[in-house]
């Protein structure tokens, strides 16, 4: 369940960051207030902080799954993202990228 947890914490913590490092490209709000913006890094941080915290307890007390896991979870929103509010298409680049993520998620996992 700890390792579940870490996962959707991890979504929102990247997703987040996502808004606040990206939307100065689909608002001209955020693009004028990036001292504002800054202050998400708070927030991020800690949920960062309890997403690692319930993977590292989730996977016996090891550090490395959870890292990866937060690795990949980051590269899906990444793409998920950029793909809805960017209109960037998936390449076969990217493809690549999202099915190593998506191994790396399973391998850790099972």
């Amino acid at each position: 369940m700890l390792i579940i947890a870490s996962l959707i914490v991890f979504f929102v913590a990247q997703a987040i960051a996502w808004i606040q490092i990206n939307g100065q490209f689909i608002s001209p709000w955020i693009k004028e207030h990036p001292l504002l913006m800054s202050l998400l890094g708070v927030p991020i941080s800690y949920l960062l902080m309890l997403a690692t915290n319930y993977a590292y307890v989730g996977l016996d007390n090891r550090i490395w799954p959870g890292r990866l896991l937060a690795f990949a979870v980051g590269i899906l929103v990444f793409t998920l993202f950029t793909a809805l509010f960017l209109k960037e298409g998936i390449t076969i680049k990217t493809a690549i990228s999202l099915g190593l993520a998506a191994a790396l998620i399973l391998l850790q996992l099972f």
